[in-house]
C-alpha cells in the first residue's frame, strides 16, 4: 500500500498509512522509508523527507542504505537544493554509488549547473562508463552554455567508447494494447498518426490560449524559429504547421 500511494503521488495519504503502521506496532523496515521517502520525493516535501531521514536509525532502528541517500539526493536536487545534495553525498557514510551521483545529474540539467554537473559526471563515467544517459545530459548543459567544443568531445568520447546512444522513446497504454513512440519516427507509423498529431496541435493551442509559454531555454542551438516546434514533440516527422 505504501509503495502504490508513493509511486502516484499521494505522499499525505502515505504518511498517514506510515504512522498508523507505527501506532498498530507494526515496525517499519527499510522496504518501509524507501517508499515513504519516494512518496516524499514525488511531492517535494523536504522537510518531511528531512524528519523522516534522521529519525530512521535513532527512533525506528533502520540503518539508512545507499537507496534511502540516494532517495534523499534526489529529493534535493529536484528541489534546486544542488549544494545540500552535493553536502549530503560527501558525508555519507556509504558510497553514494551511481544512483546518488545520477540524481544529482539530474538536478543541475534541470537547473543548469554546470559546475556540479561536472563534478557529478566524473563519478558517473567511472561508475558506469556505458550509460549514454550521462553523457547526453552532460552534452546537453554544455550546449546550453554556448560550450560547444565540450560537447563535441564527449560525443567523440562516446564513439571511442562504444557508448550506443538508443533513442528516446515515450509510451501509452490504450485497453490491452501499448503503444509506442519514439525519437526520430523510429517506431512503426500508426494509421491515426494524422489524428494523434491534429489532436497534439489542438492541445498546445489550447494550452497557448491559456497562457503556457514554453521554456525554450533548454534548446541550444540558434534556431529561433524551430525551438518551440522542438519542444513539442520527441517524434521529428511531426510538424504542427502542416495538422
Amino acid at each position: 500500500m505504501l509503495t502504490g500511494l508513493a509511486v502516484h503521488g499521494q505522499a499525505h495519504e502515505a504518511a498517514a498509512l506510515f504512522h498508523d503502521m507505527w501506532r498498530s506496532g507494526l515496525k517499519p523496515d527499510s522496504i518501509t522509508f524507501t517508499a515513504v521517502l519516494t512518496a516524499c520525493r514525488s511531492m517535494g516535501l523536504v522537510t518531511e523527507a528531512w524528519e523522516y531521514f534522521d529519525n530512521m536509525e535513532a527512533k525506528y532502528g533502520v540503518a539508512p542504505t545507499a537507496e534511502h541517500h540516494a532517495c534523499m539526493v534526489d529529493l534535493l536536487a529536484r528541489r534546486g537544493y544542488l549544494d545540500d545534495a552535493m553536502a549530503f553525498i560527501e558525508r555519507s557514510p556509504a558510497d553514494p554509488g551511481a544512483s546518488s551521483w545520477g540524481a544529482l545529474l539530474t538536478g543541475c540539467a534541470i537547473y543548469g549547473n554546470l559546475d556540479l554537473a561536472e563534478s557529478a559526471a566524473r563519478h558517473l563515467f567511472k561508475l558506469e562508463p556505458h550509460n549514454s544517459a550521462n553523457y547526453l545530459a552532460m552534452m546537453s548543459l554544455y550546449e546550453q552554455h554556448q560550450m560547444f567544443d565540450k560537447a563535441e568531445s564527449l560525443k567523440y568520447a562516446m564513439e571511442a567508447r562504444g557508448v550506443d546512444a538508443r533513442p528516446g522513446w515515450s509510451w501509452t497504454q490504450v485497453g490491452r494494447s501499448v503503444h509506442v513512440f519514439e525519437v526520430d519516427g523510429g517506431s512503426p507509423p500508426y494509421l491515426e498518426t494524422p489524428e494523434i498529431y491534429g489532436e497534439m496541435s489542438r492541445l498546445v493551442l489550447q494550452i497557448g490560449m491559456v497562457g503556457y509559454v514554453p521554456d525554450t531555454g533548454c534548446v541550444a542551438y540558434d534556431v529561433p524559429e524551430e525551438k518551440e516546434l522542438l519542444l513539442l514533440c520527441h517524434t521529428r516527422t511531426w510538424d504542427p504547421r502542416i495538422h
